[in-house]
């Protein structure tokens, strides 16, 4: 159980660090501009934590995991993010069925609900644009310098979405911009 914790501290670490989406061609881009440090606020990745990631009893530990995801994730996560791996899976039974938090070697987080839908997708470097609807893409590219979405979360009413630059903007379900949270 202490590897899969230090596991989750190290792909938490890797997640901040750096994040690839599918570069499929005909689907629309949201390029993101060159960020400053600061407003990244990302925690520092240490060398023993990298270390401790590549331990391969913590590979091993990893992969029994991804193992117990439902086909239809694994499916998921094959055809969307085909150059990652499932580097760590976190069962959560926190709104009556069982929900999955899934990290991708590419420090991706991915979190699926109890029907195995994804209902939030984390990518410091930016979500692929598969996941943001076009008038989402379409509001930020024209109001936002075209700041890359680096977290897309779908709600009951609309979707919740961070940008690089520490933005935050909610939107309803037909992605008409509602507002920005603090």
């Amino acid at each position: 159980m202490k590897s899969i914790k230090v596991l989750s501290i190290g792909l938490a670490l890797f997640t901040l660090w750096s994040c690839s989406g599918n570069s499929d061609a005909n689907q629309q881009q949201v390029a993101m501009p060159p960020v400053q440090q600061q407003q990244m606020q990302t925690a520092p990745v240490d060398s023993a934590a990298q270390a401790q990631a590549q331990d391969p009893a913590q590979v091993q530990a990893a992969a029994a995991n991804a193992q117990s995801l439902p086909s239809a994730i694994t499916e998921f996560i094959k055809q969307h993010f085909p150059n990652a791996t499932i580097a760590g899976v976190e069962p959560d039974r926190d709104h009556g069925g069982l929900e999955y938090d899934v990290y991708l070697s590419d420090g991706t987080q991915l979190d699926f609900d109890a029907n195995n839908q994804w209902e939030k997708v984390e990518c410091m470097r930016g979500v692929p644009a598969f996941f943001i609807p076009k008038t989402i893409a379409s509001y930020v590219k024209s109001n936002c310098q075209n700041a890359a979405i680096t977290k897309i979360n779908k709600e009951y009413n609309g979707y919740d979405v961070e940008l690089a630059n520490g933005m935050e903007l909610t939107f309803d379900r037909s992605g008409r911009f509602v507002g920005m949270d603090d």
